[in-house]
């Protein structure tokens, strides 16, 4: 009887420490996804503090150290270009910043300096002021500026749309097929293909 007893026992001492083990390791992989997604989130560009106004992009601003604003993009990853891409002459260099490969902005400071010269907004997410963004279409920019005019940049070969106000141009990099400054229902859904902030 007692060999039983202490049989029973035994089994349900068992399937107890059995029970709590796997709660334990159920507790610590919740803990582990928990810190994984927190990780993952504090990772996240903040869409939301980078507004586009006048002379800026969230804190970032033209005349600003690009030290101090790459530190408000420490989430974001670094690649090197040339200004002349984004229509600045002088042999300067662009600076571009992404996530997830897609690049968000763009900072160009001046020639042999560290002053942030121009910003160039390139993600969707980024928005204006006035709601429009680096990809809203010609029919869009147009709503929010109807007496602008589309003009030529000739040493880029591409067309832009300028608000003289904030001193933004809408880039359209469009190319030969379409004719300078002519816009119709057939083309107006042509996206920019950013924002110079300057």
């Amino acid at each position: 009887m007692k060999l039983k007893l202490s049989l029973l026992i035994l089994v349900i001492l068992q399937f107890s420490c059995k029970d709590k083990t796997e709660k334990q390791i159920e507790n610590t992989n919740s803990k582990s996804s928990k810190v994984e997604l927190h990780i993952k989130e504090a990772n996240r560009f903040d869409f939301e503090k980078f507004k586009i106004s006048k002379g800026q992009v969230g804190e970032i601003k033209v005349g600003m150290d690009l030290g101090k604003a790459e530190k408000l993009l420490k989430q974001l990853t670094k690649k090197e270009a040339e200004a002349y891409d984004f229509g600045f002459d002088g042999g300067g260099k662009a600076y571009l910043y992404s996530l997830d490969d897609e690049f968000i902005i763009g900072l160009i400071p001046k020639a042999d300096s560290k002053e942030i010269l121009a910003i160039v907004a390139l993600s969707k997410n980024l928005k204006t002021s006035n709601g429009l963004n680096p990809k809203s279409t010609v029919s869009e920019i147009q709503k929010k500026y109807p007496t602008t005019k589309i003009v030529q940049n000739l040493m880029m070969d591409w067309q832009f749309i300028e608000d003289e106000k904030n001193n933004w141009e809408f880039i359209l990099m469009t190319g030969e097929n379409e004719p300078i400054g002519e816009f119709n229902d057939s083309n107006t859904e042509i996206k920019s293909d950013w924002i110079t902030i300057k």
